[in-house]
């Protein structure tokens, strides 16, 4: 189990983390959806051209100038599933087709901030 993070008053959170995703075009409100059934309430969705640049569009296979890109903030314990649906539904397995990955957020500028992104009752 995760180890969970504590505010001033006793109250414990999940830790979060920034989920990118970059998918074909027109893929990214099924993302958004799909994200939604999952739980994951804060999502940020907008077109990308040519998102990575060109250089590293060719070291990750992606070929397409347009795609979609989508910003999600993910609770630690949602981002297997949330990683696995992205993967399985949008085949990003597949060479060219896009690619997602998470990295940690250390912290949410107050919390207002947090309640809103996250999705959780701040006041306990």
């Amino acid at each position: 189990m995760a180890e969970k993070l504590k505010d001033r008053y006793g109250n414990e959170f999940d830790r979060l983390k920034l989920m990118v995703s970059i998918v074909p075009r027109e893929q990214g409100n099924r993302v958004v959806k799909e994200l939604r059934d999952l739980g994951v309430t804060f999502n940020m969705e907008s077109v990308a051209y040519a998102a990575v640049g060109s250089e590293l569009a060719d070291i990750f296979g992606l070929t397409e100038n347009g795609c979609d890109i989508v910003f999600s903030i993910v609770t630690e314990p949602k981002v297997r599933a949330a990683m696995s649906m992205v993967e399985y539904k949008f085949s990003l397995d597949d060479p060219g087709t896009g690619l997602a990955f998470c990295v940690p957020l250390s912290g949410v500028g107050g919390p207002l901030s947090l309640k809103y992104i996250s999705g959780i009752d701040t006041k306990r």
